[in-house]
C-alpha cells in the first residue's frame, strides 16, 4: 500500500479482498436499500486489515467503495447500449461491431478499460453495487439503524471512474494504482500474480470468511480466559483445604474424607473454613454435620 498525504493507494489485491467481503456481507442480510450497515463495513474493514497487515478504518472502507460503484456505472451504462453485451463464458463485454466501440469510448473515454479485458469479479460486483438484497434478512434490518447507514450510501447506485487515473478521487480521497481494475484482467496469456483467475475466487470468499470466524473465535478463547482467570481468584487450594481438614481432632478418616469432599464441592464454604482458627473450623463442621454430635 502506498500513501500520498493522508489518501490511501489501494492495490488491486485490496480491492478484490474488499469486494469479496462486501458481497459475503450482503449475502449475510447486511445491505439494504443499496445500503450496507456499519457491521459490514467493519467486517470488511477488518477483513483487509488482516489480510494486508494495515490499520484502516471504516471511513476508508466507504470512500473506496464510491469509487467502485462510480466504475462500476461505467460497465453498466456500456452494457445498456445496444450491439453491447456480457459474455458469460469468456467473462469480457462483447461487441461485434469494432466501429462501434470506437464511437463509444470516443465519446466515453471511461469505457476504454473494459475493451478485450476479464471482468474476473463481475458477479460480485452486481451485488456489492447493484440493488442486490437478501430477503431472509429485510424484516431485521429493518430494525437497525437505518438513517445512519444512509450518509454513508450514495442515492443512486455506482460508476466507475477510469482506473488509469492515480489522481486522488474528487469524492472520496482514494487513489488506485495504475494498472485496471481488481476485476478487469487483460488478455495476456501469463497475467500478473495478483491477477487471479476467476475460478480462484470461490476460495478467496471463503478465506474472507475464515478470517472473520478466527477473529470470533479469538475472541471467544480471551473471554474464556478472562473467566477461567476470575474464577482462579477465589479458588481454595485442595491439598490445603484437605490438610486443615485433617489436623482437626475427633474426626475419623471417613469423616474427614466426607467433610473434605463437602467443602471442596463449595468453594464459598472452603473459603470460610479455611479462614477460621482450628477450634472455630471444628466448630463449623459440626454445625455443617449436626449428626456427628
Amino acid at each position: 500500500m502506498k500513501h500520498k498525504g493522508r489518501n490511501v493507494v489501494w492495490s488491486i489485491a485490496m480491492d478484490k479482498c474488499l469486494i469479496e467481503s462486501l458481497a459475503i456481507q450482503a449475502r449475510n442480510g447486511n445491505k439494504i436499500d443499496k445500503c450496507f450497515n456499519e457491521n459490514a463495513y467493519t467486517a470488511a474493514c477488518v477483513a483487509v486489515n488482516s489480510r494486508f497487515n494495515l490499520n484502516l478504518n471504516n471511513q476508508k472502507v466507504i470512500n473506496r467503495l464510491k469509487t467502485i460503484k462510480k466504475r462500476y456505472k461505467v460497465m453498466r451504462d456500456l452494457l445498456s447500449q445496444d450491439g453491447f453485451i456480457w459474455n458469460p463464458n469468456t467473462k469480457m463485454i462483447e461487441c461485434e461491431d469494432d466501429d462501434l466501440w470506437k464511437r463509444y469510448i470516443a465519446a466515453h473515454p471511461d469505457g476504454r478499460v473494459f475493451r478485450g479485458k476479464q471482468i474476473e469479479m463481475y458477479d460480485e460486483l452486481k451485488i456489492v453495487c447493484g440493488n442486490y438484497q437478501a430477503p431472509s434478512r429485510w424484516a431485521k434490518m429493518k430494525e437497525e439503524s437505518y438513517a445512519s447507514d444512509l450518509k454513508n450510501c450514495e442515492e443512486n447506485s455506482p460508476s466507475f471512474l477510469s482506473p488509469s487515473s492515480e489522481e486522488p478521487s474528487e469524492t472520496d480521497g482514494t487513489e488506485s494504482y495504475t494498472e485496471s481494475p481488481a476485476y478487469v484482467q487483460d488478455g495476456n496469456p501469463d497475467p500478473p500474480p495478483f491477477a487471479q483467475p476467476l475460478r480462484k475466487h470461490p476460495k478467496r470468499a471463503r478465506s474472507s470468511e475464515t478470517v472473520e470466524e478466527a477473529l470470533l473465535t479469538v475472541a471467544s478463547s480471551i473471554q474464556r480466559l478472562a473467566d477461567a482467570m476470575d474464577r482462579n481468584k477465589n479458588a481454595i487450594d485442595a491439598s490445603e483445604l484437605l490438610q486443615a481438614v485433617m489436623e482437626i481432632d475427633g474426626l475419623d478418616e471417613g469423616k474427614q474424607m466426607y467433610a473434605f469432599e463437602h467443602l471442596n464441592a463449595d468453594p464459598i464454604k472452603a473459603r470460610a473454613f479455611m479462614a477460621y482458627n482450628a477450634r472455630m473450623r471444628k466448630i463449623y463442621l459440626y454445625r455443617q454435620f449436626w449428626c456427628w454430635k
